[in-house]
Order: structure tokens, then sequence, then C-alpha cells
């Protein structure tokens, strides 16, 4: 394979945003290293992972955001500002589910792209779009908003909100919050940077109860959504027996994810189990060290990991900022979610006893998955949650996503 083809089949596989920050990383060594030598002084650029100029621009307290008068139309013209397109990122997955429900309800969608961490060609985002994301939406740069009419504006990541709050649109601006991003950094300017962006004054529509909670320590108006399944994939497969196996979603690049207490989970209940098979699932592991034997699945489609939940007991999903979607799939395919304990994850999963949650301990979360392959009826356990999960479908999600918006920027259908 081209040193370009390598290149190519790496960026589809990491995502902008990591690929960008590794790059960084190798280029600021290299200028280091020339200038060890005599050859260059090196210059560190300022990571701010957004526009350094939209920062300064964004002055929130001397100039807050009002929201404007609400239109009196049923069918919106909705915008979103999204970084370039990554076709591994979940969250612009989630992002594009809930625009492509909006564009069947008979609102008009347009993406704005964002290049503030990587350039991307309009055409090529919706060419992304189009063929990994199922979603046919006109896409304009950010710089061409002001010749589109807007009714409603979100803002996506952290770092598109703040060229949304320096837009100068009569649009309502409003913002998608997936997670509660200033807990992707370590204390520092990044966090902060994130942080500040729920003083913006938007509307928030946030995934689950939990992020409503941490924006509201904000007084940033919110309302949510609950999680769904895909129920047309994640469901019970009858001709599928269990196999002496469990599964781990391992993402050693997404911190959030916990990949080395895993680990140390599953090499305790390798121990306990040495019998049972390991499957890894969403990165490639291969060049970790990982002290048992294991299948390294990597990247899968949404097929090929209903297949994996459909042939493994339990899977173990660890989440340290909002849940992960993951659990809700599983329990639709009828594996057995085993989850580190705490509001981020039952605020949003629910109360449900199908869950096996624990400490956050490597012990106790092998223990979570002991309990789970020494049950007896475990192949009866699995057909029962599954059929209870029957009624997670993102169908009310939708709904409830758009009421909000109607709610909030239109003279009909508010509460």
């Amino acid at each position: 394979m081209s040193k370009i083809g390598a290149f190519a089949q790496y960026l589809r596989k990491s995502g902008i945003r990591v690929t960008l920050l590794r790059s960084l990383d190798y280029l600021n060594r290299r200028l280091q290293q020339q200038a060890a030598s005599g050859n260059l002084v090196a210059k560190r650029p300022l990571d701010v992972m957004t526009s350094a100029e939209d920062v300064v621009a964004a002055d929130f307290v001397a100039h807050p955001y009002h929201a404007p008068v609400k239109v009196e139309k049923s069918k919106l013209n909705i915008g979103w500002v999204l970084s370039p397109i990554s076709v591994g990122s979940g969250g612009q997955h989630t992002i594009a589910r809930f625009a492509k429900s909006l564009q069947e309800r008979g609102h008009n969608v347009t993406f704005f792209i964002y290049e503030s961490i990587a350039k991307q060609p309009a055409e090529y985002s919706h060419q992304l779009l189009k063929e990994h994301f199922d979603i046919d939406v006109t896409c304009v740069p950010v710089k061409d908003i002001s010749n589109i009419d807007l009714d409603v504006l979100f803002a996506t990541g952290w770092e598109t909100a703040y060229p949304v709050f320096n837009m100068k649109t009569n649009a309502h601006k409003m913002y998608f919050v997936q997670d509660y991003e200033p807990l992707f950094y370590g204390m520092g300017s990044k966090s902060v940077l994130a942080e500040n962006t729920y003083r913006f004054g938007f509307y928030g529509i946030t995934a689950g109860r939990w992020l409503t909670k941490k924006v509201g320590e904000f007084d940033m108006p919110a309302d949510y959504f609950d999680f769904g399944a895909d129920l047309d994939i994640y469901k019970p497969k009858g001709d599928v027996t269990k196999k002496k196996q469990i599964c781990f979603y391992g993402r050693p690049v997404t911190e959030r994810r916990a990949f080395e207490i895993g680990v140390l989970a599953l090499a305790k209940f390798h121990q306990m189990h040495p019998d049972y098979k390991i499957v890894f699932f969403g990165w490639d592991v291969s060049d970790y060290d990982i002290p048992f034997p294991y299948e390294n699945r990597g990247i899968v489609n949404p097929a090929q990991l209903a297949e994996i939940y459909h042939e493994s007991e339990a899977c173990l999903v660890l989440s340290l900022t909002n849940a992960s979607l993951l659990p809700l799939e599983l329990l639709a395919a009828g594996c057995v979610p085993v989850m580190n304990d705490g509001d981020n994850n039952r605020m949003v999963i629910g109360e449900n006893p199908d869950i096996v949650y624990t400490l956050n301990s490597p012990i106790e979360l092998a223990h979570g998955l002991d309990k789970v392959v020494n049950d007896s009826d475990i192949e009866a356990r699995c057909q029962r949650i599954s059929k209870r999960a029957e009624s997670s479908s993102w169908d009310a999600s939708y709904e409830k996503f758009e009421r909000i918006i109607l709610r909030e920027a239109t003279v009909q259908n508010h509460d």
C-alpha cells in the first residue's frame, strides 16, 4: 500500500480529530529535533481545538446572546455547525440521525462545515455523509452562512459553539450536547474553553438527563431526549447459541472509555474463567500489550457488532462521562451489559435491572462479569432482556427533539 493510501486508511479509521492531534504532536517533535540541531527555531502553535480568533471574539459577558422573537411557522430552516466529517465519529452519526428525522418531518436542514482544525470541502462532506451516515443534506462552508435563511442554528461539539456565538443571524441559537466535554481534557485551557460554552445562553438539547443536570450548573437552560437503539439491527436472533464468550468495547484513544481499567478487569476475569473467549471491538488494539488471549475485531460495522452481541453472554462497557449508546443496543440484541456505576450512566440508561452495575474497580467489574457467566439460565435471561428492550427505538426521541425545537423557536406547539 502506498504512503498516501495508508494515510487515507488511517484517517478513515481514526477520524480527523485524532489524526490531526497526532500529526501536530509528530510535527512538534520534528521541529524540536531540528531546533536542537541548530537548523530551525521551533515555534509551537497555540492548540485550542478551535479558531483562536473566534475564542477572542466571543465576548459572552459584555455582549450576551439573547434569543430572538419566536417565529410563526411550523416547518423550519434548521442549520447545524459541524467540524469536518469523520466517518468513525459516533457523535456525528447521532447528529445525522436526528437531522434526518427533522428532514422526514418536513423541515429544511443545512450542515455548515467549520474548518478550524482541518480543511474539508463542502462537497466532500456531503459525499461522506451520504455514503456513511445515510443522510442527503446540503453542506456549506461556515463562511457562507450569511447567505442562508435560518430559523434555528445548532452548535454541536464545543469547538463549534464559538463560531455560532459570533455569527450574525436572526436564528434561534441552540446547542446539541452529547457529552460533558470539559472532562475530555486535563484541567487546562481546553477544559475551561469547553466549559465556557455552557455560559453562552444557547438553549441546550442534551443526550439524556445527566447532561441537562450538568449544563444546568452553569445556568444553561436545557431539555433532554432519551437514548434509543436501532431495533432493525440490534434484535434477538433465535438460531444463535451463546458461546463461552464475553466482549469489551475497547477504545484506548478515547480516555473516557477507561480502556486500561477494562483490560485489568478482563485480566482478572480471565484468571477466573480461562475457558472464556474475550472479544475486543471498537479499535485495533494489536499494538497493545494485552496480558491474556483475546480476539481483536477492531472497528466493525453495525451488522458485525450485532453478531458479536448475539454470540456473547456479557459485554463490558465503561463510560466515565455521559453514558454510551451501547447498553441499549446490547439489551436489544440479548447481551448483558456490565457497566461502571454512577449518575452519568444510571440517569441516562435508567435503573434497569437487566444491567449489571458495579463499582468502577477492575476487581468489582470482573466479579460483575463472573456473576453473569455463572448464571445457569443465561440463554433464557438474554432472551428475556431482549424482549423487554423492544420499546427502545429512537422514534420517541425524534418526536421529543422536534417538540423541544418548536416549543423554543415558534409560537406554535409550545407548552
